[in-house]
Formats: structure tokens, sequence, C-alpha cells
């Protein structure tokens, strides 16, 4: 039974692939093994290709895949499963992403798998940072490179009576003359700090909102991305006692150094604010999109979104997240020079010890390479490699599609089944490759011929079927010889190649949906016996099929 690809074309695409690609076709309640990249032997140690998932997996492996590929399989569109849970003991973290394919009443399912372990620690590692950030009982702030406020925890807010919303983004020579005494000694430690730095403390007193003084222990942590200073994350313990001072200094230093991994990554990152205006996004961020962090700051998310998402995709990603669950998935963006590029998302609402979403953070990956393999491999699909006109497979996609459309408007759709006279004789006169590009500029003048809105599909040798959609039914008649009549001009007219004139003719069979038939294949039957009697009456014949 044939496949939708050449075993060639996806070792062209994947046998250079670090991550494991298999192609697998269902048999009965089984899938078995139609191709699988070099990856794959390294992994099982044997052949898998005609073997089947119980073959290489254990049961309970065998049921969860497919399981997987079942849910694929009836979604009809791509598929990304996890094997594992964030916080979970295992060591490794495999996605996999599957694509659905049908292809002449057989099922396929091509799968591509990925280690996301690292992913999964910067998941957990940012959660679990958040979580102990927003629900410690000591004040904890953020402040820039440029001492500017970037955030500060619940803690902080009741220890001292301030408010974040009034706080977060103001610059130290914004606050009044009081608090600018009150804040020179942190300040006059944080311009000491050199990249490279550790954490460091000093001893305070503050002045709490009930009015009384206390003494606190303040340690500053520079947090450091590509060798350069971006921000200081300072934690207050208030002090009962001298004897406690050192113990909380050393304690304190040590928690902010375990953070540091978790805010030093390598993936992308962007933050924006309840209200949907971005407040940070690192260097990796920057370097890829080809924005300056001073071009987005304070940009609405949403602006961003729907210039290359649509707006129903925007809201279902924004309900998730607003119902304080996590968003996964694969986004399209733009550069700042419009080249188009793919990230695989993981979106996080941060929310705060009373359980309220105030801010949002993304985590990216890019995965452009990737997404650009899986368009060349639907390109292949649907699509005559000579002459790159779309193929059957194309137009039988179409015809199902806009059929009920023509249906419901009392509108024809005219299937011309086209066939070259004398095509073999060209072949034996100048050669495979003269006959090669014979068929391509012979496709290419019917393709010119036609309308924007009809469709031309390569099905074989020197034979095309071209659909009509849209026809008025009192028009169709006039609109089909026209059209007919445009093809054979543009035959008439010729092409040159290798010195050589060529001026071919053609023959058509013509059926008509719904009057011949309301499925693909029967319309393009009686397209067919149409065009043999059209070949029976001579070159450049047109026939309409006939039940008489």
């Amino acid at each position: 039974m044939p496949n939708p690809f050449a075993i060639e074309q996806l070792d062209l695409l994947y046998r250079k692939s670090k991550d494991p690609v298999y192609f697998m076709k269902q048999i009965d309640e089984t899938f078995e093994y139609v191709y699988v990249n070099p990856v794959c032997f390294n992994i099982f140690k044997k052949e898998l290709v005609g073997t089947t998932l119980e073959d290489s997996m254990p049961p309970e492996l065998t049921r969860e895949i497919k399981k997987q590929y079942l849910i694929a399989l009836k979604a009809g569109k791509n598929h990304i499963y996890r094997d594992y849970s964030l916080f979970s003991d295992r060591e490794t973290a495999m996605e996999t992403e599957l694509t659905p394919i049908d292809f002449k009443g057989q099922r396929f399912v091509l799968a591509v798998t990925k280690n996301v372990a690292a992913q999964k620690k910067i998941e957990e590692d940012y959660l679990f940072y958040e979580s102990l950030v927003q629900n410690s009982v000591d004040p904890m702030i953020m402040i820039s490179a440029e001492y500017m406020v970037i955030d500060l925890n619940p803690a902080y807010e009741k220890a001292f009576g301030v408010k974040k919303d009034e706080w977060v983004n103001r610059y130290y020579d914004e606050l009044s003359d009081d608090h600018k005494e009150l804040f020179r000694p942190g300040k006059l430690l944080l311009e000491q700090f050199k990249p490279g730095a550790k954490s460091t403390s000093l001893i305070m007193k503050r002045r709490k909102q009930d009015g009384t003084v206390a003494k606190f222990s303040a340690s500053y942590s520079p947090i450091n991305e590509n060798g350069i200073i971006r921000a200081f994350h300072v934690v207050l313990r208030e002090l009962t006692s001298e004897l406690l001072l050192r113990n909380e200094l050393k304690k304190t230093e040590n928690i902010l150094e375990s953070y540091k991994d978790a805010l030093n990554y390598a993936a992308l990152v962007a933050m924006w604010s309840v209200s949907g205006n971005i407040e940070f996004v690192n260097e990796n961020f920057s370097e890829l999109t080809g924005y300056q962090p001073e071009e987005l700051i304070g940009v609405n998310i949403s602006t961003i979104g729907k210039a290359v998402i649509s707006t129903e995709e925007y809201e279902k990603i924004r309900a998730v997240v607003w119902k304080g669950q996590i968003w996964r998935g694969q986004i399209r963006s733009l550069k700042k020079n419009g080249v188009l590029f793919w990230v695989d998302a993981t979106i996080i609402p941060l929310i705060d010890v009373e359980g309220q979403i105030y801010q949002v953070l993304s985590i990216l990956f890019d995965v452009t390479e990737r997404k650009q393999l899986e368009e060349q491999l639907r390109y292949m699909a649907y699509h005559d490699g000579l002459t790159k006109l779309p193929n059957r497979r194309m137009m039988v996609q179409q015809f199902e599609k806009l059929k009920q459309e023509a249906a419901e408007k009392g509108e024809y759709i005219a299937l011309l089944y086209i066939d070259g006279d004398d095509f073999k004789s060209i072949n034996d006169q100048y050669g495979h490759d003269v006959g090669d590009d014979f068929i391509y500029h012979f496709g290419q003048a019917i393709k010119n011929s036609i309308r924007k809105e009809d469709l031309v599909a390569r099905v074989g040798g020197d034979e095309f079927l071209v659909a009509l959609f849209g026809l008025a039914p009192e028009e169709s008649q006039v609109l089909i010889e026209k059209v007919i009549s445009r093809i054979n001009h543009a035959l008439s007219e010729g092409w040159k190649i290798n010195g050589h004139w060529f001026t071919p003719t053609s023959s058509a069979g013509i059926s008509i949906f719904p009057m011949h038939g309301n499925n693909f294949e029967e319309l393009v039957k009686k397209a067919d016996a149409a065009l043999y009697l059209a070949k029976s009456s001579g070159k450049g014949s047109f026939f309409l099929y006939s039940s008489l």
C-alpha cells in the first residue's frame, strides 16, 4: 500500500535530527513502524521498520502511546503530549509532537520526540522561586541596575505600609527626600557591586507600618545575565537580637545564591502586568526578535499577539491564563525585520498570597527550524514535485471543503480532466529531461488560464484536474467554455525548451457537481469517461459527461 511520503523524503528531512522521529501506520488495533531516523536505532538497538509498538515497548507504555496517537487522529490536527508532571522525581522529561495524516484510506502518525528536561527544570525553578517570594514572611524587593523598583512582595507592603502599584517602576531619584535618605545606605552599597560579586548584607533601622522602629538585616544579591548585573534582589529580616544576626545573614545569602540559577537561564523570557503591558524581556528575547528592550517595555502584549495570532486563538490563551492555569503550546510571531519565527511557549500566571494574578510570565524556546521542516513536509505531501502544482490529495481536500458551501448557495463545481495530446512522442523524440520541462510549462499554461479562486492539480503524466468553484448554474457553460478557450490559447502560444518550440494541444472531459455526482471520486470517474470520448473525436476536443 502506498505511503504519503517516500522514505528518501523523510530521510532527507530527519536523518541528521538529534530528536527521535517515528513515522507510524495504523494497522487494526496497533501501529507499525514505517520509518525511523538513525537516532532511534541508538535507543532501541534493533531494527524497528516493519515491527509494531508491541514488539518494541512494554505493555503499559504501548497503551499510553496508542492512546495519544488515537487522540491526534481523532482531532485531525497536531497534538503534543508530555510523559511527566512538574515537580516529579523523573530526571528525564520527554515531549512528543504528533502529526496525523490520512492517505488513501490509510491513517498515519508522524511522531517527533524531544528531551525537555532543561525546560522542565526552568519552569519548576521559577515557580518554586515565585512561590517562596510571594509566600515569604520576610519583606522582599527587586531593584533594577538603574535603581528602579521592579517588584516587591506582600510582606514588604504589610511591613512598611507601602503599595506595590505606587512603587513599581519608580526610580530612586523620583522618591521623596525622606525616602531617599532612608534608602541611601542601600543605594551606596549597590553602586559598589561588580559583575560576579557575591551577595552581601548590612544592618539598618526601618520604621514599620505600626510606627515602631525595628532593626533589619538587609541582604543584597545581584542578578547577572551574560556577565552584566541586571538587577538586585533584597531580602529584609527583622532581628530580635544581635546574636541572631550572623546566622540570619548567612542563611539569607545562601538562599539568594540558590535562587540565581532560576533567574539566569537560557530561555527567552517576557513578563507583563495584569493590564497586559510588557514589563520585562531578557537579552535572549531581544537577540531573537531584533527588538531592544526599550522598544517593547510598556507595549501591550495583545497588540503584539494579535499581529500574528488570530483573535480567537489569543482569547483562548488568555482564558486559560486568567483562570490561574499554565498554558503551553506553540506560537508564531514576527521579528523586527518581518521574518516569521516559532516558539514553544509556557505562559505562567503568577499568583499572590491572596490568590490574585499580579503578573504573567512567559518562558519561550525557539522551534523555528523544526516548524520549517514540518512546513516543508506538509508542502511535499500536498504538491507535485515536478510542476510544484497541487496534487490529487490537495484537490480532494479543497473539493470536500467547498462542496458544502456550493450546495448551500445552489452553485456548481466543474471538474475538468485535461490530458495532453501525444505527450509520449515528446519523451521518445527529445528525452525525459525535455519531457519534464514540457510537463512543467504545460501545467503553468493551465494555471495561468484559470481564475484565482479555481484550482489545478497534476494527477499523473500529462494529466491534470481543474476545479472551477462558485459557478452560477445559468452561467456555468459559458464560463467553462471560456476557461477551456484560454487554456487552448495559452498552449497554442507555446514555449521554447533547448531550442525547440512546442505548441501542444489537449483534450478535456467535464463533469459537474451536483449534476453528475456528489462525491469527488464519482465526478472524476465521469470526467474521465467524457475525456475518453473527447480523445476519440480528435485533438483539442472537449466533452461534457452525459449518461446517455
